[in-house]
């Protein structure tokens, strides 16, 4: 791994999950959500986290609809299948 950022000479032991800033131990912030170069990246990742979380919940809450749309016309392609097979044997 690379030196520290803060610390010339200092070898890193991690990255900042938002910036990746290669950081030595004493440098190293360790939340919850992991290890960042200081408080500011933490709360950027947070926000990110929560945008991310808010998106995803909202793209599967409308895929239940285009799912079951994409079934009722799959349901009908099949049918008109049948109903061609069916006529001509």
């Amino acid at each position: 791994m690379a030196e520290c950022f803060f610390h010339t000479g200092r070898p890193a032991v991690a990255r900042c999950k938002q910036c990746g800033r290669p950081l030595c131990s004493e440098c190293r912030i360790i939340k919850e959500d992991g290890i960042f170069c200081s408080l500011e990246c933490a709360e950027r990742f947070a926000v990110f986290a929560r945008r991310a979380e808010a998106l995803e919940a909202k793209r599967s809450k409308g895929n239940g609809i285009a799912g079951l749309i994409k079934f009722i016309i799959f349901i009908v392609i099949l049918f008109a299948i049948y109903l061609i097979i069916r006529r001509f044997l």
